[in-house]
């Protein structure tokens, strides 16, 4: 129901595709992580995928079939660009986002089906299960304390929609430990400790609302740069 109501808000005429957007390799889990680069490697084809469409309805892979809805994007246009990495030509769309069912995005979960392979299909050919609607807010599924790897705009989105996000919440709240902070830019690792109330979450929790969390180093790089929060991403090392 859920797609055929996003299509009904689009046009019933349009030609529409869904794409799902998954890679195992390294560097493009890396870049699924962040919204801009996902618009700008959509944006970028080696082959006219996109020819005699009108509306791309997007979606991120998640584990098995599942798939979780980016966006709703009208194709204006396309042209070629020189691909510096593949040193090559290549297609690129001008896409414009349409401002609909922004509530579902991030949150509408579908079947894609057992044609994975497929990352782009018609509309039309295809029917996809609408598996669940997760909470606003949700960050998945709670995976074990040493297998948490969190960006600042994650740790943000995690500790302000506990609600969201219970597990995470009932086992950072329950353990202390050490943790770990890493300045992807200059490799630099910063080791913290929680311990008392609260554990983890409610140290995490200052570092949400603050990003240097009372430290002086990191007070120092927030200061010389508002920005630098992005270079910053939290582990647990032990509990």
């Amino acid at each position: 129901y859920e797609l055929d109501h996003i299509k009904d808000l689009v046009n019933k005429d349009s030609r529409i595709k869904l794409v799902r957007h998954k890679d195992s390799r390294r560097e493009y889990r890396d870049i699924l992580k962040d919204r801009d680069n996902v618009l700008e490697y959509q944006r970028l084809q080696s082959k006219e995928v996109f020819k005699n469409t009108d509306y791309l309805i997007s979606f991120t892979g998640l584990e098995g079939t599942k798939a979780l809805l980016f966006g709703i994007f009208k194709v204006e246009d396309v042209g070629t660009k020189w691909h510096e990495k593949e040193q090559k030509e290549v297609f690129y769309y001008t896409l414009t986002e349409e401002k609909l069912c922004d509530d579902l995005i991030d949150r509408l979960v579908i079947d894609w089906g057992t044609a994975t392979l497929s990352w782009h299909q018609w509309y039309d050919k295809q029917e996809k299960e609408v598996l669940e609607i997760l909470p606003k807010g949700y960050l998945g599924e709670f995976k074990g304390l040493t297998n948490i790897v969190l960006d600042f705009d994650d740790l943000k989105k995690l500790i302000s929609n506990p609600d969201a996000n219970r597990d995470w919440k009932g086992n950072l709240s329950s353990v202390n430990g050490i943790y770990m902070i890493l300045d992807k830019k200059e490799g630099k690792q910063y080791i913290g400790s929680a311990y008392g109330k609260g554990g983890i979450w409610q140290r995490w929790s200052d570092y949400a609302i603050n990003v240097h969390g009372g430290n002086k180093l990191l007070k120092k790089l927030c200061k010389s740069d508002v920005n630098y929060k992005q270079n910053f991403q939290y582990t647990v090392l032990k509990s």
